[in-house]
């Protein structure tokens, strides 16, 4: 694949899961390594890697550099985690929107995070998810990876034993007017995991308690944006961990062949590609085109109907077991209620509302 040697540049179209994280590997992986490599910090960025490293290694002009370092060597880390497991979730852009959209005020049980089906994915998102960060740059958020820490802030896997919060790593594009990627944005978030009940309201507030703007970047967002900026990616991010954790979440391997390797090389290891809510996204879209459909053929009729509208998707938790004493967590789907306020199933069928 070919680099992209300096900004600006245009994204492919059609853009793919593989195609967005080998770009992003391009990218991002090279320019923190040729960074850290600069100030003679790689050593540094590998022993957090590791499981550990001593502030002391790093040597810096001045602090506020010494403190980018710190978190490019933590992005570095990250990615490397990342790329011994290749875990890569597709999200259907239906789907993206939908759970932008989700409804979190449930309180939901202790542990539902622990069951991330695999270690250390990265959620692609090849639609892209708009937002406005937090100088008032138009971006598009374009993956999220989905490391651990332990308790002593070691770096780990999400597999590993004594994980004791999961990172959020988000990685956008910053776009000029007319659409030009000028520059990539990464943007790192930890929440404590666990085993009480707790609510998204809780966990966004830990992360805007716990957060630590990049001090290299400047910029005139006031207090109130940056928060906002904030709980809209933090919202963002728990919606789609949560879903994939939930029972039977709509998720399907796809798989990717092994690309030649060049003479001499050993061949790589392949994306471990999943697709994200493919089939419950085409369903969603399809019944939204239906209530489309309906209510346009009720005002073609000169029929009087109500504005359509949308149920917003949750999650709910459900008692089962002996005493109801254990607990699941399952994703409902939006519910749709049409021009005559009947609601649909995401299968088209009309269900008329009582009278």
């Amino acid at each position: 694949m070919a680099k992209h040697s300096a900004f600006p540049f245009q994204r492919p179209v059609p853009l793919t899961a593989v195609s967005l994280v080998e770009s992003m590997q391009a990218l991002q992986a090279d320019a923190w390594e040729q960074h850290l490599r600069s100030f003679g910090a790689l050593p540094y960025a590998k022993a957090l890697l590791n499981g550990g490293a001593s502030e002391a290694e790093l040597h810096a002009p001045s602090q506020r550099i010494l403190d980018s370092l710190q978190i490019t060597a933590g992005d570095w880390a990250i990615n490397q985690l990342w790329y011994r497991t290749k875990i890569v979730y597709d999200v259907d852009p239906t789907m993206m929107r939908t759970l932008a959209d989700m409804d979190t005020s449930d309180l939901l049980p202790g542990g539902v995070l622990h069951q991330l089906p695999h270690p250390n994915p990265v959620f692609v998102f090849t639609e892209g998810h708009h937002v406005l960060h937090k100088d008032d740059a138009p971006g598009i958020l374009r993956a999220m990876y989905v490391t651990g820490r332990r308790s002593d802030n070691t770096l780990c896997g999400t597999n590993d034993p004594d994980v004791a919060q999961y990172q959020l790593t988000f990685n956008s594009d910053l776009v000029d007017k007319v659409g030009n990627v000028v520059d990539i944005d990464s943007l790192r978030i930890s929440f404590a995991l666990t085993d009480d009940s707790f609510t998204i309201r809780r966990a966004i507030d830990e992360v805007l308690r716990n957060f630590r703007w990049e001090p290299l970047l400047t910029d005139s967002a006031s207090p109130e944006e940056k928060r906002q900026y904030m709980e809209s990616l933090v919202h963002f991010g728990l919606a789609h961990l949560l879903y994939v954790c939930s029972e039977k979440a709509d998720t399907r391997r796809r798989p990717i062949g092994r690309k030649p390797a060049k003479k001499g090389e050993r061949p790589q290891k392949p994306l471990q590609v999943h697709e994200l809510g493919w089939h419950v996204g085409a369903a969603i879209k399809s019944t939204r085109e239906l209530i489309e459909n309906d209510r346009r053929s009720a005002v073609a009729a000169g029929k009087r109907t109500m504005q359509p509208h949308v149920r917003r998707a949750h999650l709910h938790t459900f008692r089962h077991g002996k005493g109801r004493a254990l607990s699941k967590v399952k994703w409902l789907p939006p519910i749709f209620v049409n021009a005559n306020g009947d609601s649909v199933n995401l299968d088209g069928t009309i269900i008329p509302v009582q009278k």
